[in-house]
């Protein structure tokens, strides 16, 4: 078993959430990354920064999935998952005020 086994398993629980979201190319390149090369961090870095550059909004679901293996890899407080957190995942609608 590999060492960082439970930080890969997030990592592809989080592109598994997002898979029909993102474009082919992007889902296999990420899971190179993350499966293949042993770079997970760089993997979910390389999606959350398409996900902002294609304009992909994700739900707040997928979102917890990307930050918990953010979090195990010791990057829950990066910029850039911050910007994905205020501009790249849907909100619900309002209600109307009565």
């Amino acid at each position: 078993m590999h060492p960082y086994q439970r930080q890969i398993d997030l990592c592809g629980e989080a592109l598994e959430a997002v898979r029909s979201s993102i474009p082919p190319d992007l889902f296999r390149d990420v899971d190179d990354y993350i499966n293949r090369f042993d770079e997970w961090g760089l993997g979910m870095e390389v999606l959350i920064d398409q996900l902002g550059e294609l304009d992909i909004v994700i739900s707040p679901e997928q979102f917890d999935l990307i930050r918990a293996a953010m979090d195990s890899i010791g990057q829950g407080e990066s910029d850039r998952l911050a910007h994905l957190r205020t501009h790249g995942v849907s909100r619900p609608p309002e209600s109307p005020a009565s």
